[in-house]
């Protein structure tokens, strides 16, 4: 462990709790993975949902149980042809399972009952498929996340199906010129110029966020591929051509062509998108049977809509469109600790008043790309952030909306002054000054300010270790240590739906994504305060007077600098939370006059 490192995880400790040293996390969509609870002689004791309407027990290798049941590790296979062709025609060829003793699926991201019920039988085997043949919800909505067409969406999937484009058309009774045509719509909207690529895309989000560095060693692990078929399978299935990848790997393209006739025998797969479809399978397979605290595992996409909107660049923003479109648009902000997952009392509150609640990701964040070749320190991250968010509004045709922040003050600065006539009112919950301008050193939020203004460095060290150490438990505790002082948050952290929201705005950071987090926060440390911005009467800020972070006066004083057309409250009543758990306060700021 390196000192930045041992400084981060004392901090953690003199908050109350250890903080591991875990490997990133997957997050996996509930109905993209089908499980099965069986005896050591294969009798089924307990199945999923999607295992019991999806599958058959042909699925189910009597022989692998066995050997799993004496296993230490789990065994990665395929398993059987499927027994009927999906719907949409053609074949996905062999299931990839996984088969392990059922103590050693305790961490698996499975439901609830379903772990229960296998530690409750602990002589027996979990079997755990990612087939994409059993996961038409989840690509379906893959799809739609992408802003894919009806007959994009039917060509796009059925080619994941049939592993060909001419198979697709032939399913889908259409032509095989229009195929070609829905799926080269499809392929820009996703953001590639190559079918394997789109496969590979709509498949891999099919099952969460599941990340792809360790893809070429899933080949490897579950099909025996050499190092080099590997890299080669890698390379195609992210849309590169056999030319390119035999530049890429420094070989001859006919070697290409030579391993890769072998990559199609081993996967049996008939053709790149086809391998692009095994790859994205084998990968989800090998992070559930790695990933640990199934709290952490699930990836609501029902309770949390995604869209993406592409930049120039082919690069994802992610936002979401809680509608209903008929409703006036308001752009939830998120604070730089955070995602843009709205908390539910805020939502419900917002649509309840006849708002269109919309939140985005700032690069970096959540579900969004960054921006290439923008380092920390060297690029102003609000700036960058207010480009993607004019880009989306443009898409979702809004000209003119409200704001609500919740922190993030600093982005809707940087929207305002590249559009001052898109913002009509916006309230400012709790926003931060820059780290110097704020003395108020309390509980383990404050020193880790502390930290970081003394040595930035820390703050990516910082955002690793707490990203890998995330889970719903550790996130009460921090915040029962943070936010102790404050009457309001206090009462607000009992209330385990105020826990798990702000819990769910934070998961993104567990699978690695800290890029946004480092961004902002070395802003915060190297920043200054901004000159006085006019033309923000309409504008609200409200300071809480037990905000845990910050002294409320010195907060006021700051932004009174800043925003001096704006009206100011300070709410007695207040704490650091109060955009999740008081959202009457954000609701009567907005809604006056």
């Amino acid at each position: 462990m390196s000192d930045d490192s041992r400084q981060i995880a004392q901090l953690m400790r003199d908050a109350g709790f250890e903080v591991s040293e875990a490997a990133k996390v997957a997050l996996f969509r509930p109905e993209s993975i089908a499980a099965a609870l069986v005896s050591p002689r294969g009798a089924l004791i307990r199945a999923t949902e999607a295992f019991a309407r999806e599958t058959d027990r042909r699925w189910l290798d009597r022989e692998i149980i066995a050997r799993a049941a004496r296993s230490r590790t789990p065994l990665l296979t395929s398993v059987a042809p499927e027994p009927e062709a999906p719907a949409g025609g053609g074949s996905t060829g062999a299931a990839m399972f996984a088969y392990a003793p059922a103590g050693m699926a305790a961490g698996w991201p499975l439901p609830a009952d379903f772990l229960a019920a296998a530690a409750a039988a602990p002589e027996a085997v979990v079997v755990v498929t990612v087939s994409s043949a059993l996961a038409a919800r989840s690509l379906d909505e893959a799809c739609r996340s992408f802003g894919l067409s009806g007959l994009q969406s039917r060509v796009a999937l059925a080619t994941i199906r049939g592993g060909g484009v001419k198979p697709a058309a032939e399913a889908l009774g259409i032509s095989y010129h229009t195929a070609r045509e829905a799926l080269a719509e499809a392929m820009k909207r996703v953001g590639v110029s190559r079918l394997p690529a789109l496969v590979h895309h709509i498949t891999s989000f099919a099952f969460g966020l599941v990340p792809d560095e360790d893809a070429a060693e899933a080949l490897a692990d579950q099909w025996g591929l050499t190092p080099r078929q590997a890299a080669i399978a890698v390379l195609i299935a992210d849309g590169l051509s056999r030319s390119m990848a035999a530049s890429a790997l420094r070989i001859s393209e006919a070697v290409v062509k030579k391993e890769l006739d072998q990559i199609y025998l081993l996967l049996d797969a008939n053709s790149a998108a086809g391998l692009a479809r095994r790859l994205a399978e084998a990968n989800a397979l090998r992070w559930i049977t790695q990933a640990t605290a199934g709290d952490m595992g699930f990836f609501d996409t029902s309770a949390e809509p995604v869209q993406f909107v592409r930049r120039a660049d082919g690069s994802r923003i992610a936002v979401s469109d809680y509608g209903p479109k008929t409703g006036k648009p308001v752009l939830v902000v998120h604070s730089s600790l955070t995602s843009r997952v709205v908390g539910r009392r805020l939502l419900r509150a917002l649509q309840g008043a006849g708002y269109r609640p919309i939140s985005i990701d700032r690069p970096g964040f959540g579900l969004s790309d960054t921006h290439a070749g923008m380092k920390p320190g060297e690029h102003d991250p609000y700036a960058t952030a207010a480009q993607d968010a004019l880009l989306v509004l443009e898409k979702l045709k809004i000209g003119r909306l409200d704001v609500v922040a919740r922190g993030g003050a600093q982005f809707v600065l940087a929207l305002h002054r590249r559009a001052p006539e898109l913002i009509d009112r916006a309230v400012l919950v709790n926003p931060d000054p820059h780290s110097a301008a704020s003395s108020r050193i309390v509980g383990p939020l404050g020193a880790f300010k502390q930290a970081y203004l003394g040595n930035p460095a820390l703050i990516r060290t910082a955002a690793g270790v707490i990203g890998r150490g995330l889970t719903y438990e550790r996130t009460l505790r921090l915040l029962q240590a943070s936010m102790s002082g404050s009457p309001a948050d206090e009462l607000a952290i009992r209330d385990p739906g105020v826990v798990r929201d702000y819990f769910h705005a934070q998961r993104m950071f567990s699978t690695g994504r800290i890029a946004g987090y480092v961004n902002e926060q070395t802003d915060f440390v190297r920043g200054s305060k901004p000159g006085p911005i006019p033309g923000t009467d309409r504008w609200r800020v409200l300071v809480a007077a037990h905000d845990t972070m910050h002294d409320p006066i010195q907060v006021l004083d700051y932004w009174r600098e800043v925003l001096p057309d704006a009206v100011f409250s300070l709410v007695e009543d207040g704490g650091r939370l109060m955009a999740l758990s008081q959202p009457e306060k954000v609701m009567a700021a907005l809604d006056g006059d």
